[in-house]
């Protein structure tokens, strides 16, 4: 004679509720602050121009924390404020993994004297699209950057590197690419 099962009670229903509630409300609210549901936005602009103290890092661009951390030790160590940091990306996704170039660091005054032994890069006035986007940096450089060769495509221009990536203290990530009109 088959058992019959016993119900499920009230206590163990809401305790499976509640969790997959907080399971789906919590995954919504990580791809949120991750930017999953924010787009970038792109627009010519000239920008301004740079200095960056900075050290070299060869690897994964996923992996440039600690060179920024490095960077700015030396910078607080020797008085000068770091507020923004930045990445100058010179390679593309053509150069494998382990052997990507960038140059990390924070963008200081014109007339900062930089300590050894960091270097320092100056980017001159140039015309660039830009890319913001406010949300995880991985989930914005992969958003921006389409985007960016997007609109370039559609508007007759041509992408150039180095990408300068600014991160700004309040969140917002800009993804910067000189730009040319095709011929």
């Amino acid at each position: 004679m088959p058992q019959e099962k016993p119900p499920v009670s009230k206590e163990a229903l809401v305790f499976i509720l509640g969790t997959l509630l907080l399971t789906v409300f919590g995954s919504a609210a990580v791809m949120f602050y991750l930017g999953s549901f924010t787009d970038a936005k792109v627009q010519k602009a000239i920008a301004p121009s740079y200095k960056i103290a900075y050290l070299m890092h060869i690897g994964p661009y996923s992996d440039i924390k600690p060179a920024l951390e490095q960077v700015a030790e030396k910078l607080t160590k020797a008085g000068i404020k770091t507020e923004t940091a930045c990445a100058l990306l010179l390679d593309d996704s053509n150069v494998p993994e382990n052997k990507r170039r960038a140059k990390v660091g924070y963008l200081v005054n014109q007339n900062t004297y930089v300590p050894d032994p960091l270097e320092v890069e100056e980017l001159p006035q140039r015309e660039i699209l830009l890319a913001t986007f406010d949300g995880g940096a991985l989930m914005g450089s992969y958003k921006s950057y389409e985007a960016m060769r997007e609109w370039a495509k559609y508007n007759g221009y041509t992408l150039s590197l180095p990408a300068l990536e600014i991160y700004h203290p309040n969140g917002i990530k800009e993804y910067q690419l000189s730009i040319q009109r095709k011929q």
